[in-house]
């Protein structure tokens, strides 16, 4: 990959430079790209050095997170964990047999590319104007956040419809997401994580996108499930909290 501009100028060797939108848009999580709060949790659990860039610019696919290492780009936290992998000879997935490893990314696509309309439609299509933009605050001028507000919307339906799931109604969007949740859910079951109990990738994924419902305070119809159907997954998410997120609290702005 040919190198790109570094945002951070004063780069050491070896270290990740974690490019993701300023903590300070969104309340009650990191983040509020579950991608980014996904990678970040990887990094964490791998022990690997990284500093957290905000950072509104997209990467050169037009994507947030991305990282910068060593003085190039390296855009898609599934991309950036495979390289990171193989440079760091990171093993957190070797506990897992190979069926295991086919499980674990069958859950990754579900949530990354079937559970995360779901969130997407409710917070930016459904409910942005009237609930999120408490939430999410892309600027303290009222005309600039709702004009940012309505392009936005107006993007992820876009996307929506062309990917098939925003041709539904939004009782049918949101009960394909509750149905995600509650295999989620079975499958977690008494594990201390989705594959047994040592952290892997699909705890990261999960991790990432679940915050985005459990810690955010706005109506998710998903949100009713976790809570009266599965306290597992509340479980699940206090446990990463409490073992790699300590400073949960000051990340949080």
């Amino acid at each position: 990959m040919a190198a790109a501009k570094t945002w951070k100028p004063e780069w050491k060797q070896d270290v990740v430079y974690l490019h993701v939108f300023p903590r300070i848009m969104s309340k009650g999580v990191p983040n509020f790209s579950p991608f980014a709060v996904k990678l970040e949790t990887w990094l964490r659990i791998s022990k690997i050095a990284f500093e957290v860039v905000d950072h509104m610019g997209m990467s050169t696919k037009g994507q947030s997170p991305f990282i910068m290492f060593n003085q190039k780009e390296y855009p898609d936290s599934n991309f950036i964990i495979e390289y990171l992998t193989d440079y760091f000879s990171v093993t957190m997935e070797n506990c897992l047999s190979d069926v295991e490893k086919a499980i674990s990314r069958a859950f990754l696509k579900m949530i990354e590319e079937d559970m995360t309309w779901s969130i997407f439609w409710y917070r930016y299509v459904d409910h942005f104007v009237d609930e999120y933009l408490e939430y999410l605050k892309p600027s303290d001028d009222p005309e600039k956040a709702k004009a940012f507000a309505e392009h936005l919307g107006s993007s992820v339906k876009n996307r929506a419809v062309s990917h098939g799931i925003g041709r539904h109604s939004n009782e049918e969007i949101y009960k394909i997401g509750s149905d995600d949740i509650r295999a989620i859910s079975k499958y977690l079951g008494d594990k201390t994580f989705m594959m047994g109990d040592n952290p892997t990738l699909i705890d990261c994924c999960l991790f990432g996108f679940i915050i985005q419902i459990t810690d955010v305070p706005i109506n998710f119809p998903m949100r009713d499930v976790i809570e009266k159907e599965c306290p597992n997954i509340l479980q699940f998410v206090d446990r990463i909290k409490t073992k790699y997120w300590s400073d949960w609290n000051q990340q949080c702005i």
